[in-house]
């Protein structure tokens, strides 16, 4: 009779075998650690994250609300990437992602946060604010009633 060890013992519980799987080996740590690994941006790509803050923090919203940040081309006065979704409170955090291609070095460009109620009327904004340089970049964000 051959004997498992008890870490691949199995358990039976009201005639249901229950039978442990072997764990996942982990990757090493790093130094640099995210909730989400390099591979999650696109190659080449650039990022920047952070929050859009309110006025006073856990600011509750109507329901319904949306936030939209976006990466603007202050020289041409157009947006290059706009992202929306809902919330409920402020301040709460966004990603954008965005091909550096799209970018002039000549141009100026700033990211712009809007927050309107169901009916898409504004109740905060943003002033503009500098994209800064690097490929994963941390920006908040702060409205103010409008």
């Amino acid at each position: 009779m051959l004997l498992a060890p008890s870490a691949l013992a199995q358990t039976q519980i009201g005639g249901v075998t229950l039978t442990p799987i072997k764990p996942a080996a982990t990757a090493p740590a790093t130094s640099n650690q995210d909730d989400y690994n390099r591979e999650s941006i696109p190659k080449g790509y650039r990022e920047v994250r952070g929050r859009v803050i309110g006025p006073s923090e856990g600011l509750r919203l109507p329901a319904g609300s949306q936030i939209m940040v976006r990466l603007v081309d202050l020289t041409a006065a157009k947006s290059l990437v706009d992202i929306k979704f809902s919330t409920t409170r402020l301040s709460t955090p966004y990603q954008m992602v965005y091909n550096p291609v799209r970018l002039n070095a000549a141009h100026k460009y700033a990211v712009r946060a809007t927050i309107a109620d169901k009916n898409g009327k504004v109740l905060y904004s943003s002033t503009d604010t500098a994209l800064p340089d690097g490929v994963r970049v941390t920006l908040n964000v702060p409205v103010t009633v409008r």
